[in-house]
């Protein structure tokens, strides 16, 4: 497995956990962050990679910023929950 693959696996995994933390399905997650239910499911196949700003998206719907979800991208916030 690639680089490229083993963080799309891990980025969507940590989706689905937090996803399923937030008692969301991925219809629910997906209308909040703007996309589509089989994107979300994409996402967290590790199917899609995902660009920067839907990553913000999807961590914005689930009230979090990007680095929650990967703590690869520190450096684009803040590492907290969003108020």
């Amino acid at each position: 497995m690639s680089t490229k693959e083993e963080t799309r696996q891990r980025i969507g995994q940590r989706v689905k956990i937090l996803r399923k933390q937030a008692g969301l399905s991925q219809e629910e997650l997906g209308a909040r962050a703007g996309l589509g239910r089989s994107h979300i499911g994409r996402i967290e196949d590790g199917i899609y990679g995902v660009q920067t700003e839907t990553l913000q998206q999807v961590a914005e719907a689930l009230g979090m910023t990007v680095d929650i979800i990967d703590p690869a991208l520190q450096d684009l916030a803040p590492l907290k929950r969003l108020t």
